[in-house]
């Protein structure tokens, strides 16, 4: 077993991954407010605004994912000949005492903020779901027979719209 307290790591190292769990701290925080416009732009019926915000949401992903990685990797170097490699929080004995709190502090942050990242991604996604089963209905009640839902492989549902004319209703 590894034993973290002999353990030797660069000291200009502890700097490097308390500035890495900021930055992926402010990533974050950038993805939950994208997270915000996007249910803003749900709940105010604004279909291109729910686009656009899909694709910022996604770059700002890999952005999270490559500030995560970095600083997996400044921890992974912390021990290099660890099998497996600790997390932060299994190497925090490495830190300075001084600085213990700190790194404890920043990654309970970016913890908390992941949670609070997922519940607004599945919050979304339920709203999303239900504005396209409410449309759904609508279009049913409109014209009956003009969408037909069936399961795909997946388990998706797939949604097929009946082709004829481009308008449910027709002018008289």
């Amino acid at each position: 077993m590894l034993n973290l307290e002999e353990s030797v790591a660069i000291p200009n190292r502890y700097e490097q991954i308390i500035e890495a769990l900021r930055a992926e701290m402010q990533e974050y925080g950038g993805l939950l407010n994208l997270f915000d416009q996007q249910q803003n732009a749900i709940l105010s019926r604004n279909p291109d605004g729910v686009a656009d915000m899909e694709q910022t949401i996604e770059a700002q992903l890999a952005t999270v994912r490559a500030r995560r990685l970095h600083r997996e990797n400044l921890v992974f170097a912390l021990t290099p000949d660890a099998d497996p490699h600790p997390t932060l929080l299994q190497s925090i004995l490495l830190f300075p005492q001084a600085m213990r709190p700190l790194i404890e502090a920043l990654a309970s942050e970016v913890n908390r903020l992941i949670g609070r990242v997922r519940r607004r991604a599945q919050q979304n996604q339920m709203l999303l779901a239900r504005t396209i089963e409410l449309t759904q209905e609508l279009c049913e009640k409109l014209k009956p027979g003009a969408v037909t839902r069936t399961y795909a492989p997946n388990g998706r549902m797939k949604i097929k719209a009946a082709a004829g004319p481009g308008r449910l209703l027709k002018h008289s």
